[in-house]
């Protein structure tokens, strides 16, 4: 994890990690992208790590603050109209804390502010709530771990 930076992580299908950590910030649906922090209680459940690695994006301090604090809809409100319809606003849930819905202009937008890399098994293990022992090679991308 790249120091002083705020870290928001994301399992992505296997076929489609590489490009993610690539192209940085980029939904691969065309919206909103899911993101959660490990350092709050939300995580994705086994249907949506299985069968994905780990995707870590590490946001500067401009970003951290525009994610955390600007133009936050909640998904339960009535003003929500579904993701589609708020492409530059960060989607909240409340019984998700830590999960963050960004819209797919604040994407480009956003994507200035951040490195993409892959996990590290101790992210990995965080991630599903295991002890790195735990962790199997399938959530490893590549050979070896990355550090």
């Amino acid at each position: 994890m790249a120091t002083n930076m705020w870290s928001l992580f994301r399992w992505v299908p296997k076929q489609r990690a590489l490009a993610a950590v690539e192209e940085k910030l980029m939904s691969h649906h065309g919206s909103a992208m899911w993101v959660f922090d490990l350092k709050q209680s939300y995580r994705p459940g086994s249907a949506i790590s299985a069968n994905a690695w780990l995707v870590a994006y590490d946001f500067d301090q401009t970003a951290e603050i525009n994610i955390k604090t600007r133009q936050h809809i909640d998904f339960e409100s009535e003003g929500f109209r579904g993701e589609a319809h708020h492409p530059a606003d960060i989607i909240v849930k409340e019984n998700e804390q830590g999960a963050y819905g960004i819209g797919r202009m604040r994407q480009g937008i956003t994507k200035m502010h951040v490195t993409a890399r892959f996990a590290t098994k101790k992210e990995v293990a965080k991630a599903l709530g295991l002890n790195e022992k735990e962790v199997a090679d399938g959530y490893r991308p590549g050979r070896t771990w990355p550090t």
